[in-house]
Parts: structure tokens; C-alpha cells; sequence
């Protein structure tokens, strides 16, 4: 018997170390950085040993990799990424892990059928980064008021773990976002801000939340919605208005990609339409979609291709994108330009229902003065729409400056 175990545990150990990395070398696919679904990212590429000319890579060349090292640092993130049977390496490690009482897992919190990801005032917190940010909003606002007669509004969005904070464990040690949101407040003198935490946490018990997913969902955006128009002087839809569609039921978000632990119900994506007899309607508006490359009309802001891909919420008004502009058919002449982060694509199609044209500009991906894009002169309303984590990490709006 003693022997039986010693072959045991001289063949696992075989596997481990000689048999497994043999089958990843000789099986596994070396083309250029595949895209892991699950991981919503693209894995590394096969680098090639070169002695002497260049070696290529997907984004680069080097001469001499084995010398440099370029090499041998290459090769060790490809195997770790196509280590044979990857992922279930990684869900059994987790599952492990878990069942020892770990509930935070690469940044995200798993409790009470939730997936919360950790935000730290201590890694991320009120910095003097945040207050350069601030001010660059507070000048543009300015700007705005001076030059176009532009009101000029904000809204910071709490993200899951500051509404289910109670949740987490007792030595979590979660940021405080209410307080980075009213710092954030109290520092911006030309702009209004736009409370949302008040309406979310009155309707925590109800799917405001994806599970499975850093965003909030249609519904939690809809009191989104609610709180921005009765802060810009519109006077916002009653729930009972639209018309809820049950468009997909298996989604997996960007938390799922984080953790691959499938204890957590799949999320459901919801599309939001006014009833027929509403004076507006979805079949009544262009989305036009700039990404810098190439420009893409649809007549709906929900786009249905995206329900079949893993990242169900590009659903949305598609992927990042630098500009986008929807044009409806609301004869009111009012045009609202629009700054954000993703947490606004489920938003912007509740306030599509008031404005003629709106203009949705995302920072991170314009690299030229504004006005080389749009006319400022256009638009007389402002809205700074990012979830509150976003805005604090964000360096981008000082672009504005």
C-alpha cells in the first residue's frame, strides 16, 4: 500500500512539473494574442528565439531576444497564459480559496449572491490628483457659462460596494465614496451637482446592480435618469412609461472575468422603450458612433449584435468610443453635451427621450483641443456623467484645461 501511494504521488508529480508543461508547449495555439472571452482580454503572444535579427512579437520587434532577455520574459507570459487547461486551473483555485473563507478575489468581493468590486481610499482616495481634476472641470463649466450661456451639471455614481457596503466583510476596510463624492462636490463652484445616492440606496433591495458586473443596470440607471432630470429641469418619465425588454439572460460582466466563479446568478440585460403611445419613440433616432478610424450609423441606441458577444453590455450604444452623437426627432432644439464614463451608456437612452441632438464625448480617447471636434457654441447644457471610482482615477478631463 505504502508503495501504491509513492507511485501516486511520483505520477502526479510527473504531471505537474514534465507532462503538463510538455502538453502546453507542443498543444497549445501559438498565434498572435488571441482574445480570452472570459477574461475580456487579449492573452500574450508567442515570442520566438533569435540570436541575432529581430524577433517578432504581436506589438513589437527586438534584436537579440535570448540576450536582452525579451525572449525568455515572452515565453514565460505566454505559457502562463496558455498553460494547458487554464481556466479551470484558475476556477479550482478560487473555489479553494473561497471555501477557506477568502471572499475578496483579484479586487472583487463575492457575498450574498453579489460580485462587489473593492475600491480603497488608501489606494485611490482624496489626493491633490482629484483636485487637479476638478478644477479643470470647473474652468471648462466656466468657460461654458461665458462663452455659450451653457448650464453646466455633474453626477458622481456610487458604485455597488458603497450601496451594499454593509455586506462586506468587518475587515474589509472599503473606500468611503460618499465622501469622495462630496469632496467632489464642495470643489466645483460653476457647475450643479446631481445626488443619486439617496434613490439608490431607497431601492437596494430591487436589481440596481449587475451581479457580475461593475455597471449599474437599466433600472438602477433609470433612477439615474430620474435625478438628473429634476436637477436640469426636466420633468422625467414614470417608471410605468416604458416598456421593459428581457433581451438577454446569461451575461457575464467584467467582476465574472476577474474571478471565473460561476457561484454568482448571470446577470439579465433590459432594454428600456416608451410605450407606443408616448410622444417619443426609439425607432425615431440616429446614433451616429465616431471610434477615430471610421464613422457607424444605427437607428437605435440598444444594439442587438452585442447580445451575442460575452461583453453584453457593449448592448449599450456599443464600445468605448471617442465620440458618439444621437440625433432624435424631439422638435425642441435643445442639444446636451454629454462627458462620461460606460456607466452612462444605459443611461443616455432615458435621456434621449428629452433632447434633439445629444453629443457624448469620452476623454480618454481624444488627444486634440475640443473644439477641432465639435462647436462649443452648440449645445446649452453640460453633464458630467462617471461613476464615482472612475472619476477619482480619471486624468483624462484635464484635457480640458
Amino acid at each position: 500500500m505504502k508503495n501504491l501511494h509513492k507511485i501516486i504521488l511520483v505520477a502526479l508529480f510527473t504531471l505537474i512539473c514534465f507532462a503538463l508543461p510538455a502538453a502546453t508547449f507542443f498543444l497549445m495555439p501559438k498565434e498572435a494574442a488571441p482574445f480570452s472571452q472570459n477574461e475580456n482580454r487579449f492573452l500574450s503572444a508567442f515570442i520566438k528565439p533569435d540570436l541575432g535579427g529581430y524577433a517578432t512579437t504581436f506589438f513589437n520587434k527586438s534584436p537579440n531576444n535570448i540576450k536582452n532577455k525579451q525572449f525568455m520574459n515572452g515565453f514565460d507570459a505566454w505559457f502562463a497564459d496558455r498553460f494547458l487547461l487554464r481556466e479551470n486551473w484558475i476556477v479550482l483555485k478560487n473555489e479553494l480559496e473561497m471555501l477557506q473563507g477568502k471572499t475578496e478575489i483579484n479586487g472583487v468581493f463575492i457575498v450574498d449572491d453579489k460580485m462587489l468590486q473593492s475600491w480603497r481610499d488608501d489606494e485611490r482616495g482624496l489626493n491633490s490628483d482629484i483636485d487637479l481634476t476638478l478644477s479643470a472641470v470647473d474652468e471648462f463649466a466656466r468657460k461654458m457659462n461665458d462663452e455659450a450661456q451653457a448650464q453646466s451639471y455633474i453626477m458622481l455614481v456610487p458604485t455597488a460596494q458603497e450601496i451594499y457596503v454593509d455586506l462586506l466583510p468587518a475587515n474589509s476596510q472599503p473606500g468611503n465614496q460618499a465622501a469622495l463624492i462630496k469632496h467632489c462636490y464642495d470643489n466645483l463652484e460653476t457647475l450643479t451637482s446631481i445626488g443619486v445616492m439617496t434613490y439608490l440606496s431607497e431601492n437596494s433591495d430591487r436589481y440596481i446592480y449587475y451581479r457580475t458586473d461593475h455597471h449599474w443596470t437599466t433600472y438602477g440607471a433609470y433612477w439615474g435618469y430620474y435625478a438628473a432630470a429634476i436637477n436640469m429641469g426636466i420633468t422625467p418619465y414614470e417608471l410605468g412609461r416604458f416598456n421593459v425588454e428581457h433581451a438577454a439572460s446569461n451575461f457575464r460582466g467584467t467582476l465574472f472575468s476577474k474571478t471565473l466563479s460561476f457561484r454568482v446568478t448571470p446577470d439579465v440585460i433590459q432594454f428600456y422603450t416608451l410605450s407606443s403611445n408616448s410622444p417619443y419613440s426609439q425607432n425615431s433616432l440616429r446614433l451616429r458612433v465616431n471610434n477615430g478610424r471610421e464613422v457607424t450609423e444605427y437607428d437605435s441606441l440598444y444594439l442587438r449584435e452585442f447580445l451575442e458577444q460575452k461583453d453584453k453590455y457593449a448592448a449599450f450604444m456599443g464600445l468605448n468610443s471617442p465620440i458618439m452623437d444621437v440625433y432624435t426627432d424631439i422638435d425642441n432644439g435643445k442639444s446636451l453635451l454629454l462627458f462620461k464614463d460606460s456607466f452612462a451608456h444605459c443611461m443616455i437612452p432615458f435621456l434621449a427621450n428629452h433632447y434633439s441632438h445629444i453629443t457624448v464625448i469620452d476623454m480618454r480617447y481624444i488627444n486634440a483641443a475640443l473644439e477641432e471636434y465639435i462647436k462649443l457654441s452648440d449645445y446649452k447644457e453640460v453633464l458630467f456623467l462617471y461613476s464615482a471610482t472612475n472619476f477619482a482615477e480619471d486624468n483624462d478631463l484635464r484635457k480640458l484645461y
